[in-house]
């Protein structure tokens, strides 16, 4: 059975059939929420993801 969609790229379309679960947190979370000493913050990212994935 073929998908509806397609991005016109077979690699692309292989990794959109992948079904990821558990607690994965986006690389770019830890460079874009910040504490103002420019560390991540880290309870906000957890407390995002969690959401997240009750949320979905």
């Amino acid at each position: 059975m073929g998908y509806l969609y397609s991005s016109g790229n077979e690699i692309v379309d292989e990794v959109g059939k992948l079904a990821f679960m558990g607690d994965i947190i986006p690389h770019t979370w830890y460079k874009i929420i910040l504490r103002d000493n420019e560390k991540p913050y880290l309870n906000a990212i957890i407390i995002l993801q969690m959401l997240n994935i009750y949320t979905n």
